[in-house]
């Protein structure tokens, strides 16, 4: 049954059932009085039909940001671009003052979320540096500190010497050696691995080099399995690199070095 409609007298402002002809309180005829509707609870507006979504805010490119020597973030640039070329005379990064940069060092490409960096094929290469334990071939190059060392197999022992003889056919256990590589070309020491776990570092280690003060007290470790090489880094100071082959696929933290420059992805 619907509310009946009251109405609120002129003269004293009282209110009055529909039904009344004159004012209880003042006697004021209530015709004089205009209708009131029984107020009923709103409800909220609702749109008619799908409105326009809100337009989000613009996704900022990745960038590459330079790390000084200090470990402090330098000069940064975007990737705002499907490729960027990075050198030391040509591209969209120009690392000028740096000789061991190649003039068109490396590309890097962002297509559908992805970055991928490439080597040109650069002078002194292009490394990433080893956030995870990585799986190695021969002839991988490995950079910790300023070393640059070359994975090789390890030729075994001639079994044709006579038995018994001080230069005899005694298998040593080595399975793989690590080639030096020394800037300008050539090769230096070469260090051999035992299976199984070959530390490097400074101070100790199967593989040590005590007057490079860029390679840390313990800096990484070589494990050399019957299927499988292993490389991890050992929390060192400065970083264990691995020269990318081919287009390798980075994302925000991974930390590239060209030439003496490293450059960290940011988002």
């Amino acid at each position: 049954m619907r509310p009946e409609a009251e109405r609120i007298c002129t003269r004293c402002g009282a209110k009055l059932p529909g039904s009344f002809r004159f004012c209880g309180h003042c006697g004021q005829p209530a015709d004089a009085a205009p209708p009131r509707r029984p107020s009923t609870p709103s409800s909220p507006r609702m749109p008619s039909g799908p409105g326009p979504v809100p337009a989000s805010a613009p996704v900022a490119p990745p960038r590459l940001v330079l790390v000084r020597h200090d470990g402090l973030p330098g000069a940064s640039h975007y990737l705002d671009r499907e490729v960027t070329i990075c050198g030391r005379r040509d591209g969209d990064l120009l690392l000028p003052e740096d000789g061991s940069v190649s003039p068109r060092h490396a590309a890097i490409t962002v297509r559908e979320g992805r970055i991928r960096i490439e080597d040109l094929g650069s002078t002194s290469g292009t490394f990433l540096r080893l956030r995870t334990p990585r799986s190695l071939t021969f002839g991988d190059e490995i950079r910790l500190g300023r070393q640059l060392l070359r994975l090789e197999p390890m030729p075994r022992p001639s079994v044709t010497a006579a038995a018994g003889a001080p230069w005899g056919s005694t298998d040593p256990g080595y399975r793989a050696r690590l080639v030096q590589l020394l800037e300008g070309g050539g090769t230096g020491e070469v260090l051999p691995l035992r299976s199984g776990a070959n530390s490097i570092g400074r101070e100790s280690g199967e593989v040590s080099f005590p007057g490079d003060r860029y390679v840390s007290g313990r800096h990484a470790r070589v494990d050399v399995g019957e299927a499988a090489v292993t490389l991890t880094d050992l929390g060192s100071s400065n970083g264990t690199f691995l020269r990318v082959n081919g287009p390798t696929e980075i994302g925000p933290g991974d930390q590239v070095l060209l030439g003496m420059q490293l450059l960290r992805v940011e988002p």
